[in-house]
């Protein structure tokens, strides 16, 4: 009995100790750095990060055109930026058991007297920081009430992920409040709130502009990170890089599209509770990154844009891109009207409020026209591939399509000069492919459009790249419309139609192409096949974007040829559609193709109508539904109706719509043979006038003066 007992003693003894020793084990081996991190931890000071200046953005000459200059921020803590009584309570006591741990006799009274004054303390603040940052006490506010509204909406994702987190790392750290203050108004902060640890004013750095403002859409802009942003960043894994409350990140054009390379790696301080610096690590810069655009050229096509603009009829804006075809580097991408970049900010009101020139507009990439006759490239390379039509096939310019209905699907010359047709002008036996493009010829093309039918024709503009981004990694950049048969479906509840080929060939109807599109089907056509546009790079030479493969294989020289050929006629021979754009050079040519795309006028404002839950109903003109919602008094209205007011161009009764005047081109050395791929320095462009009516007549010249100015100012 004796032994049976001292055995289970033993076993009893040799489990405590088995017990003991994987605790042990578990404590002092497996769980050793989370445990010397906690120890850390309260021996330490919450980290302090220090923020790290971005890359600067240069063209491609290294002329600098977006770089940071030094700036402050000024920082609160969380508990103090909270409307939560009790969670500033809990920082104050730890705020006051902080202090009398360094001097124990500083101040013998009990620590809720110290918390309360420490509380009149922070209500006293804001109105003194308010007047030093030069704001009004309620902006002030609404920026603190923006901090917690980032900060709950990251704790709301997290706690998506992760129910059981109450609280998350942005809710015990210090986030900024103003940002890109001057030395003269940091200084009087930091005098002034000297001795109060719940603000600190931190070095930082504010984005200037070197004279780029003619780039302002391409370079975009930064604005505060949003929550979906800081939860969907790539870098959200290392806390040196990752997103946080408050942090301004890029959110338009360059800015945003090489965020991972501009963005830069924190500094970081490690403090022991008495502030000693235990550890201090110096902040990184971002990469640099380096446009493929030329400054210069960019300069000078603005203010030819700017020009054109001014001179017509109907000023709105223009765009206009140059794309060198050997490798499809952008080298110009330029939309009129542009704005101040250091003014952003101070204009933002009437620049958005400017519906007439929409200068907000990214014009180049963004803005989806109707692509008018330069799509005629495209019907007549698709006619020939399919074995439609010949070469030298001719079809007869009879004026207008149908024969019971005169009125409508005419061709343009017949709208002009009534009765006359391309046959009584220059080819009694009909247009043949060169022909029909030299004069644009509608009739030519309806028929074309006719045999391939709209499937057909969306396949082929789908093969020149529209449809499609072009890979310049912008947020602003839009596919455009390729109308197939499933999207009629969706957005107009039809199936194709028999005038839908008709429309499409000559590039009217829903198709819809940008100028960075339209410049690159030109150089599609000079080069025989599409690719991807190239816009930026980064210092490494790793281009900036989503790659891109190609949308079809190689198109075939033989009908790329006959094309050609046309286009050189287009700008080259006097019945030429694009003859004002013809080089006064012996050693460069210009082939091309004019377009004038019908289009609807701009809506400038519109008459809603309110309804009020009473049922009081009233008629407020505003340009958008939330100008029209904004200010009314009583409880929330709801729109009931609306109807244009103003448009711009102010058409008259019975006025034709205005038309947009493009044209689509490329250089070639002047002894390239004719209708060969081109030699020499080869650029393609398009050129866009909003309004401008004729493309030969208006866009034409304007691509002739962007040509010369180029080739007088090679790189």
């Amino acid at each position: 009995m004796f032994r049976r007992r001292l055995t289970w003693c033993w076993v009893l003894l040799t489990g405590i100790t088995v017990v003991i020793l994987a605790r042990l084990t578990q404590i002092q081996v497996l769980q050793a750095a989370q445990y010397e991190a906690l120890a850390e931890a309260l021996r330490t000071r919450p980290d302090r990060l220090l923020p790290a200046p971005r890359g600067t953005i240069f063209d491609r000459r290294g002329t600098p055109l977006l770089s940071d200059v030094p700036a402050y921020d000024v920082c609160l803590h969380y508990a103090v930026l909270s409307d939560d009584d009790a969670r500033l309570d809990e920082y104050l006591y730890g705020v006051a058991r902080a202090r009398r741990r360094a001097d124990p006799d500083a101040d013998p009274r009990p620590l809720r007297h110290v918390v309360a004054e420490l509380r009149e303390d922070v209500a006293a603040m804001w109105p003194r920081l308010a007047r030093l940052a030069g704001l009004r006490l309620a902006e002030l506010e609404e920026r603190a009430a923006e901090v917690r509204a980032r900060v709950a909406a990251i704790r709301a994702h997290v706690q998506q992920r992760s129910p059981r987190v109450r609280r998350i790392a942005e809710e015990n750290d210090f986030l900024p409040l103003l940002s890109d203050l001057d030395n003269a108004a940091v200084l009087a902060i930091r005098l002034e709130f000297r001795d109060q640890p719940w603000l600190r004013v931190v070095p930082g750095s504010r984005r200037v502009a070197h004279d780029a403002d003619v780039a302002a859409h391409v370079l975009g802009r930064l604005g505060s990170a949003a929550p979906e942003q800081i939860a969907k960043d790539p870098l959200a894994a290392d806390p040196l890089r990752r997103l946080r409350p408050g942090d301004r990140c890029g959110v338009s054009g360059l800015e945003r599209a090489a965020e991972l390379s501009l963005r830069g790696t924190r500094g970081r301080i490690v403090e022991e509770r008495d502030g000693r610096v235990l550890e201090r690590t110096a902040p990184v810069r971002g990469r640099d990154v380096y446009l493929t655009l030329d400054l210069e050229w960019q300069r000078a096509i603005y203010d030819l844009l700017g020009e054109a603009v001014e001179n017509a009829v109907h000023p709105a804006g223009a765009a206009a891109v140059v794309i060198d075809v050997t490798t499809r580097e952008v080298r110009a991408l330029v939309s009129y009207p542009a704005y101040t970049y250091d003014r952003f900010s101070r204009d933002y009101a009437s620049l958005r409020d400017d519906r007439q020139h929409l200068p907000l507009l990214f014009r180049a990439v963004g803005a989806q026209y109707p692509p008018g006759s330069i799509c005629k490239a495209i019907t007549l390379v698709g006619g020939l591939s399919e074995g439609v039509i010949r070469p030298d096939e001719r079809i007869h310019c009879t004026g207008y399509l149908l024969e019971n209905n005169p009125t409508r699907f005419r061709c343009w010359i017949y709208n002009q000069n009534p009765g006359v047709t391309h046959d009584m002008l220059d080819s009694p036996a009909g247009q043949d492919a060169e022909s029909a493009i030299r004069n644009s010829c509608n009739i030519y093309f309806y028929r074309l459009g006719e045999r391939l039918g709209p499937a057909r024709l969306c396949a082929w503009f789908e093969w020149f790249g529209l449809g499609r981004t072009q890979g310049t990694g912008l947020i602003e950049e839009s596919p455009a419309i390729v109308p197939h048969e499933d999207w009629l479906r969706r957005t107009a509840g039809r199936g194709f139609q028999e005038s839908d080929a008709w429309n499409f060939a000559i590039g009217q109807g829903e198709v819809t192409i940008t100028p960075l599109q339209a410049a690159n089907v030109a150089a599609t056509i000079a080069a025989g096949f599409w690719a991807p546009v190239r816009l930026a790079t980064d210092a490494r030479g790793q281009a900036i974007g989503t790659p891109l493969a190609p949308s079809a294989p190689p198109m075939d020289e033989r009908h790329l040829q006959v094309l050609r050929r046309g286009l050189w006629r287009v700008v080259n021979e006097p019945q030429g559609t694009g003859y004002h754009a013809r080089l006064a050079r012996s050693d460069v040519v210009l082939c091309g193709k004019t377009g004038s795309a019908q289009t609807v006028p701009r809506v400038i404002s519109q008459r809603y109508t309110l309804e009020w839950p009473d049922g009081r109903r009233a008629e407020v003109i505003a340009g958008s539904e939330s100008e029209a919602l904004a200010g009314q008094p009583g409880p929330p209205p709801e729109i009931v109706g609306r109807r244009v007011h103003e448009t711009f161009p102010q058409l008259l009764e019975g006025e034709a719509l205005p038309s947009h005047a493009w044209f689509i081109g490329f250089t070639q050395a002047a002894g390239t043979p004719p209708g060969a791929a081109p030699r020499g320095p080869v650029y393609a462009l398009s050129v866009i006038i909003e309004f401008g009516g004729s493309g030969g007549r208006v866009a034409g010249p304007v691509a002739k003066r962007i040509v010369e100015y180029i080739l007088d100012h090679p790189e």
